[in-house]
């Protein structure tokens, strides 16, 4: 494996072509949005790559490259690396070489990506008020440092840094006395498409947090002319259900191949 240069990103924007699922990760990276790391076979060979975005990771390119693979299999399951991972296969020719691989603690998931109905979501749009105590905020820089530090560290890795995301992306929190109890921002960003990630702490759950984090999030998205974009396990029936009373539908679904995940 060989790691590529930053500036030898753009380099691989063709594999982004064709590509059935990770689009919108690898677009991320390659757009600078976020921290990520890519490997090719070897210096100079193109074809195939693996990218790396704080445990989100895709295969990219046509020609499945069993070594590669296997390669990359290796480095992700090393002490020094992610606690857990979520591997897309860019293309269903990845799904055999990876399936052969020898990776026991390695899970073969189904995941579901949705597509967006503006139309939808204004007729399916409820505004129940928060509970007492409770706020909405916009995530800021300040805010999003707060929580990568304290109780939602995968945060810290999301984007290239604090500034950029307050720049660009999007994102909105419920707070309770000032403590984080619910988010929704956006985590992964390939051109006018935002993805996001959504997150509610233990004890406060079930109290309509997250799909007033997540439509303030819409909103913001239909105000500056972005699509918002959201993926899930198929078996998360949380955010299954809560993507479609937000107006999203499913509208694919692929592999993963997971470790390290809480369930």
């Amino acid at each position: 494996m060989h790691e590529l240069n930053a500036k030898d990103f753009c380099t691989l924007t063709p594999l982004l072509e064709g590509l059935h699922a990770g689009t919108e990760i690898m677009g991320a990276v390659l757009s600078g949005h976020t921290r990520g790391r890519i490997f090719v076979p070897k210096d100079g060979d193109l074809r195939a790559a693996f990218v790396y975005d704080n445990g989100f990771c895709v295969l990219a390119g046509a020609l499945p490259d069993a070594q590669f693979a296997a390669a990359c299999l290796d480095w992700l399951q090393r002490p020094a690396s992610q606690d857990f991972f979520i591997l897309y296969p860019g293309h269903a020719g990845w799904e055999p070489v990876l399936d052969s691989c020898q990776a026991p603690a390695v899970e073969k998931l189904p995941r579901v990506a949705f597509s967006f109905d503006r139309s939808r979501f204004a007729a399916q749009r409820t505004e129940q008020p928060l509970p007492p105590g409770h706020r909405m905020v916009p995530l800021d820089a300040a805010l999003l440092r707060r929580l990568a530090e304290g109780p939602y560290p995968f945060a810290a890795g999301m984007w290239a840094c604090d500034a950029q995301f307050e720049r660009e992306g999007i994102g909105f929190c419920v707070l309770h006395e000032e403590r984080v109890a619910s988010l929704c921002y956006s985590v992964f960003v390939k051109g006018a498409r935002h993805d996001v990630d959504i997150c509610t702490f233990d004890g406060y759950r079930r109290r309509g947090l997250a799909r007033a984090a997540a439509t303030a999030f819409i909103d913001a998205c239909l105000r500056r002319g972005l699509e918002p974009g959201w993926d899930c396990f198929k078996g998360n029936r949380a955010s299954y259900e809560l993507a479609q009373a937000l107006g999203f539908g499913p509208v694919h679904e692929f592999a993963v191949y997971a470790q390290g995940l809480d369930g």
